[in-house]
């Protein structure tokens, strides 16, 4: 396990790989020092991601306060404590407990696609905690009138976890018959707004992620247990609906205008049920604004949360 990522890349120096002990479970997660006085930075990736996917903004985020970004139980580096404990409600309450753990008082989180829910349903859930909420292309329902304009690809993909077996199943035959090459860049096609927006020191440990989760069967068996719960949660709307209802804190959304999987519907509904929401939205880019445009990113991000209005370049 990396100990310093500034070993693999001189721009991840000060970025540390830890085993924290979160409910008698070992999670890995990436931390980095900042200012004692400032908040913490929490980061929440999204569906099948890691901690590694704000790997080029933990820096820039540090000069406000320590970071703190982990791998959801069932996802990267971090085991579930027993099978399919990686839906929704699951880690919500690791979360819950992580926050606990770690002594954190005053956090402002960031969080991206699943991460997002996850992240609003948490802030909705302990305010008391949150100061400050950044929702990356969140994962929130839509308005139903508007499903026809949902991308093919985000159908093909995702509504199979409608009926519970039939999209683990078809999931499975394209995750056990493609290299981490071929798995990798099949999702980069989709969820970034183009490949080369990430650099090769940065695409090889997602490469290697992915490599990581071939051999560890527990991986594949999350990510379906999450797809479902998550879908299920969009369906129902009511609980997220809810949760979106109780935010007391600051919001900001960042969206990028070729997100396939979160469409502008769904940013719209958001925005509509609260208009106290900030919006940032990002052109050219994709799902994971903070991958494909980092400086963007911590720009838009960092004058948000200093509270002053950026420039998006």
């Amino acid at each position: 396990m990396e100990r310093d990522w500034g070993e693999r890349d001189p721009a991840w120096a000060g970025i540390r790989s830890e085993i924290l002990w979160v409910a008698n479970t070992p999670v890995h997660v990436l931390r980095a020092d900042g200012p004692t006085a400032g908040p913490t930075q929490l980061l929440v990736h999204g569906l099948g991601g890691t901690s590694i996917n704000w790997l080029e903004v933990i820096r820039g985020l540090s000069e406000r306060g320590p970071v703190l970004a982990p791998d959801l139980p069932g996802f990267g580096r971090s085991q579930p404590p027993r099978a399919r404990a990686s839906r929704i409600e699951d880690n919500l309450g690791f979360l819950e407990a992580l926050i606990r753990t770690a002594g954190l008082t005053r956090i402002e989180v960031h969080g991206n696609s699943m991460g997002g829910m996850l992240s609003t349903l948490l802030a909705a859930e302990l305010p008391q905690f949150v100061s400050r909420l950044v929702l990356v292309s969140p994962a929130l329902p839509g308005p139903t009138s508007r499903l026809r304009e949902l991308d093919p690809e985000t159908l093909r993909r995702f509504a199979p976890f409608v009926v519970p077996g039939i999209g683990e199943r078809r999931m499975m035959r394209w995750y056990a018959g493609s290299t981490p090459e071929e798995l990798f860049a099949e999702t980069e096609q989709y969820i970034l707004a183009g490949p080369s927006l990430l650099r090769p020191t940065l695409r090889a440990v997602h490469v290697e992620n992915t490599a990581y989760g071939k051999r560890h069967p527990w991986r594949f068996e999350s990510y379906a247990a999450a797809t479902n719960s998550l879908v299920r949660l969009l369906l129902d709307r009511r609980r997220l609906d809810g949760a979106l209802d109780r935010i007391t804190s600051p919001t900001l959304v960042v969206w990028g205008d070729q997100d396939r999987l979160i469409g502008r519907p769904v940013i719209e509904r958001a925005l509509a049920r609260r208009a106290d929401l900030d919006l940032v939205e990002l052109d050219g880019i994709g799902h994971v604004p903070m991958l494909e445009a980092p400086d963007r990113y911590l720009a838009a991000v960092s004058a948000w949360l200093d509270g002053r209005v950026a420039e998006v370049a």
